[in-house]
């Protein structure tokens, strides 16, 4: 009889579980997966704004009551990532790499060589001719807006990571640059936070929403560079002595809304349906 109750218990928890999952998820709405904020640019970015962001745009996505948002899975920031990180990174930078609008020039090393070596077949010198053709950047960026597809062997591991995280789609974010400039440069990169009244602030990201079902890939694009009128906002809220980090803190919730509204408005409309 003991054992008995010991199995039933042990059947209460994982009903528990399925069942606390579940409560999380509205019924009838799809569900996103945040797979990724990372920085592929060329411009070495401080972790801590990728997971600021993050949360932003999870908010941001919830807030809309048209998606359940999962953030389940915490990118690791150790030195030795899991296998399932990698995997992730890897799916990330295939999306990037076959954007029709991937500027090789302007992405870190990592992705260069990633980007090199798959789209030249293995052979980093293919790929890079590949991506410096003028003729094929012509061709390539006629497809900005469609959707497009991942490698065959990505296509095969988004679908797994669907089944298992019960996700209809997968986000990445690549925060490519992002910068508050002051008379003595920016701050991203220098770990310098407590500068005052920034001069001027860029950010520049790409988005890419993945249909788990289908590995069809919509990527959005975000630039802008801002100063009278975000100084102003900032003003308003904070006075005078707003700090440097008060900019980033609301130029990140302003990107994240608009994130949240292109996925929303564009990328599931685009590669949504099996």
């Amino acid at each position: 009889m003991r054992r008995v109750s010991i199995i039933f218990v042990m059947m209460l928890l994982m009903m528990s579980t399925t069942t606390f999952a579940a409560f999380n998820r509205t019924a009838g709405l799809p569900t996103i997966l945040i797979g990724e904020v990372r920085g592929y640019g060329e411009t070495e970015l401080i972790p801590k704004y990728f997971d600021d962001f993050r949360d932003e745009l999870a908010t941001a996505l919830r807030q809309s009551k048209k998606i359940n948002v999962d953030v389940s899975r915490v990118m690791s920031t150790s030195a030795q990532p899991s296998d399932e990180d990698k995997l992730f990174s890897l799916l990330h930078k295939d999306a990037i790499a076959h954007s029709p609008l991937y500027r090789r020039e302007y992405a870190n090393a990592e992705m260069i060589r990633y980007g090199d070596m798959i789209m030249g077949g293995g052979d980093p010198k293919k790929g890079k001719q590949y991506y410096q053709n003028d003729e094929i950047t012509k061709q390539r960026s006629k497809l900005a807006g469609k959707p497009y597809d991942l490698t065959f062997t990505a296509v095969n591991e988004v679908k797994k990571l669907g089944q298992k995280y019960g996700a209809d789609y997968i986000l990445f974010v690549n925060l490519r640059d992002a910068d508050v400039w002051r008379k003595t440069g920016g701050i991203f990169g220098t770990g310098t936070t407590e500068e005052l009244r920034g001069k001027k602030i860029q950010v520049e990201l790409e988005y890419y929403l993945i249909n788990t079902r289908t590995g069809k890939v919509f990527e959005g694009q975000n630039a802008e560079k801002k100063t009278s009128l975000t100084t102003n906002v900032l003003i308003g809220k904070y006075g005078n002595n707003f700090k440097v980090q008060d900019m980033v803190n609301y130029v990140l919730e302003d990107q994240a809304k608009k994130v949240a509204a292109g996925v929303l408005g564009k990328a599931i409309k685009a590669i949504g349906g099996n």
